[in-house]
């Protein structure tokens, strides 16, 4: 195969996977910190039935677009989404936290009923499993230098070596898919937005692709529009 295609397809397919295995790397740094050898049956079974919420909430936000109002809490998801919803495994209520316009979590307190706490005690999350109701304070910060800072790297050297400029084109595409994918039907202007972001990123890509001028800066701005959309849309 000529050296400018492997150049090609190889630097796209290194962009458009680079973004989606840093998150996984992520994610699983974070479930290896967190996960506790000694764990329970019961906190087994509050690590499932938060998540089991959490799917039945997602499940309510998307077929009616908005949240369950905070005073009616997690009984709107019944009987619709969840026949019933349970007590934790040691009687405690599960804990309802919506913070943004789109974005809630599911929270177990653990066996002490209480905020924080260690191994039993340890707070479950439904969005980011045990431990935690939030990621660690640093992990945004350091997400968005890593993802920005691929990009830029991978613009600032377009000029200069082919494969550079397709991995900033899959980086395009990644971040297309992912903004056109939450796009939802609803009266709310966001999914207009989100896909006009994603349909920019996307003609940034194949600008790129095509090594027309002004490509690398223009995929650039749709990227970094990109992850500030979605940090929105997920209520950060």
């Amino acid at each position: 195969m000529p050296r400018p295609r492997i150049e090609t397809w190889g630097g796209f397919a290194l962009g458009f996977l680079v973004t989606p295995l840093f998150l996984l790397a992520v994610a699983t740094a974070l479930t290896a910190l967190n996960e506790d050898p000694d764990q329970s049956a019961r906190y087994g079974v509050a690590i499932a039935t938060t998540r089991n919420l959490g799917t039945a909430l997602d499940r309510y936000r998307g077929r009616y677009q908005h949240l369950p109002d905070p005073r009616e809490g997690l009984a709107a998801l019944t009987p619709e989404f969840i026949d019933v919803i349970p007590l934790d495994p040691w009687g405690h209520p599960y804990v309802y936290q919506p913070s943004g316009p789109d974005w809630a979590d599911i929270v177990s307190y653990g066996a002490d009923g209480r905020p924080g706490g260690d191994g039993m005690g340890a707070d479950i999350s439904a969005r980011f499993g045990t431990a935690a109701d939030r990621p660690p304070g640093f992990l945004h910060p350091l997400a968005t230098v890593v993802i920005i800072g691929l990009a830029v790297g991978a613009a600032l050297m377009a000029g200069r070596r082919r494969w550079c400029a397709s991995a900033l084109a899959g980086m395009g595409a990644f971040w297309a898919v992912m903004l056109i994918a939450i796009v939802s039907p609803g009266r709310s202007i966001i999914p207009w937005i989100s896909f006009a972001g994603g349909l920019a990123c996307l003609v940034g890509s194949i600008a790129l692709l095509k090594e027309l001028r002004y490509a690398p800066l223009v995929t650039l701005m749709s990227i970094g529009a990109a992850y500030l959309l979605l940090q929105y849309v997920v209520g950060k």
